[in-house]
């Protein structure tokens, strides 16, 4: 580990002050962006991780077994006993810290904390997955109103909230009830150390595949069904257009030119798709707040999405990007062959996308609108 990211846990004992944030999480890939972000604006006094033991786990995934292997994901996601062991595998973690932080940055609302102050970072809430994805709603009965009473728990003991959208800070207050003053919206950043090279634009009419690029795991989810009757109907058009999706075999039928890459972990590899390709999509049904669009405007890319949760609020419409409505076929299909025929204006699109990016959409502009909460919580606890 860096400095900026050990564990500062020793043996239960006496605590001394601390003046210092501690940062919480169970693993997401955004955290050690984040945290480096953090530690570059606040002192670090520890770093907790209540993420499930191996025991834990196998108990947690026996309870939940189910037939198919997407439904047993998600009832494993959204266990209650899962978050009743992770809440004490944090309060272990609290009581034997040598230092009491002024505050404990958390993130995500999988596990409650207690015994320190905290703040809490919030993607979506249950409420808007189970309305607009209910794939994500696994729950029923006693089990779902355990873990929205654990949901409502988490939230309301936080100091404050920061939501990574306003359609997440309206679900906040509307569904859970809280002031709207304890919610700040922050948006997030990109996940890069820093951002790649501005890459020289290529005229996609000069390329014998000018390429439309699609990554995400959740191939429906993320509008992969959608995305392919568009590509077809723009393949009719330019007959050379290629499609290339990472990420999860979809299962799909061989199709004229569309690429089926797979999962691919070499960043350098995806790096080099990204600069290829002409366009970058995501058309979503339901997707908080894809940090995937963002890496693909860091390399000056020009993004489709739907607008849906935050993507209103990541991309502008006409300025750094095009927005379409979730589902709309006709409205992909005309965006894609907008882009594709006019790379000049494509240019402008990633060219403005890329500045956004550098302008509102880095960790460390995200922890620039954290930090006025941050300090007045630190400087409370120091009173």
């Amino acid at each position: 580990m860096s400095g900026t990211e050990r564990s500062f846990s020793v043996a239960a004992g006496e605590r001394t002050s601390g003046d210092g944030l501690a940062l919480v999480s169970r693993g997401d890939a955004l955290t050690p962006y984040f945290f480096a972000a953090l530690a570059r604006r606040f002192p670090i006094t520890a770093t907790i991780d209540p993420e499930l033991s191996a025991p834990q786990r196998y108990l947690v995934a026996a309870l939940t077994l189910r037939l198919t292997r997407s439904r047993w994901m998600e009832r494993f996601y959204k266990s209650n006993l899962a978050t009743r062991l992770r809440s004490a595998n944090a309060r272990r973690e609290v009581r034997s810290l040598h230092s009491s932080p002024n505050v404990a940055v958390q993130v995500h609302a999988l596990f409650q904390l207690s015994g320190l102050p905290s703040v809490l970072y919030v993607d979506c809430t249950h409420a808007q997955s189970a309305a607009f994805w209910p794939a994500w709603n696994p729950l029923r009965g006693r089990s779902l109103e355990g873990w929205y009473r654990n949901e409502r728990e988490i939230y309301r003991a936080a100091e404050h909230l920061f939501a990574f959208s306003e359609a997440t800070k309206e679900s906040l207050v509307g569904d859970y009830g809280l002031a709207p003053e304890k919610v700040t919206v922050t948006g997030a950043g990109v996940n890069f150390l820093q951002l790649p090279e501005m890459p020289t634009r290529r005229d996609p009419r000069s390329s014998a595949h000018p390429t439309i690029l699609f990554i995400g795991n959740d191939f429906v989810r993320k509008g992969g069904e959608v995305l392919l009757e568009a590509f077809a109907n723009v393949r009719r058009l330019i007959p050379d257009a290629r499609l290339q999706l990472v990420g999860l075999d979809p299962g799909i039928r061989a199709q004229p030119g569309v690429e089926v890459l797979g999962s691919i972990r070499d960043r350098e590899r995806v790096a080099e798709l990204y600069r290829a390709a002409a366009v970058f999509v995501v058309p979503s049904f339901f997707d908080p707040f894809p940090l995937v669009a963002l890496e693909a405007m860091a390399f000056g890319l020009p993004v489709i999405a739907s607008r849906q949760m935050g993507t209103p609020e990541m991309i502008v419409d006409g300025v750094t990007g095009k927005l379409v409505e979730p589902g709309d076929v006709v409205g992909l299909t005309d965006a894609l062959l907008e882009v594709l025929r006019d790379p000049d204006s494509a240019d402008l699109l990633g060219a403005a996308a890329r500045r956004d990016v550098q302008n509102r959409f880095t960790w460390d502009a995200v922890v620039d609108r954290m930090a006025p909460v941050l300090e007045k919580l630190s400087a409370r606890v120091d009173r």
